[in-house]
């Protein structure tokens, strides 16, 4: 089943340029990456220090192998090291049901 994630990642003026330089860094490997059915890269109009990342993968466990790889390579450490704040991760289904 298809499996929708949505990072909410808080920046600051201190940090924006560096955490979206990161991740346009990798974008075009996580769009090849098993399993990856597309992503995009949201920066709120009205609040840039608000960055979303929404992924759309084949499975949860093909999104689960994804940050199992971003762990082992270290970005994931490095990632947070630079957020000034939490980031939230919800993982969706998309119901079929209507």
């Amino acid at each position: 089943m298809t499996t929708i994630v949505i990072l909410d990642i808080p920046a600051d003026a201190a940090s924006r340029d560096v955490i979206y330089s990161m991740l346009t860094g990798v974008l075009d490997e996580t769009r090849g990456f098993d399993g990856n059915q597309g992503m995009e890269l949201l920066v709120n109009q009205d609040d840039p220090s608000n960055i979303v990342l929404y992924e759309r993968w084949q499975s949860r466990e093909h999104y689960e192998r994804y940050l199992a790889f971003r762990q082992e390579s270290g970005f994931s450490a490095e990632f947070r090291a630079i957020i000034p704040g939490e980031v939230s991760v919800r993982k969706f289904d998309i119901d079929k049901t209507y």
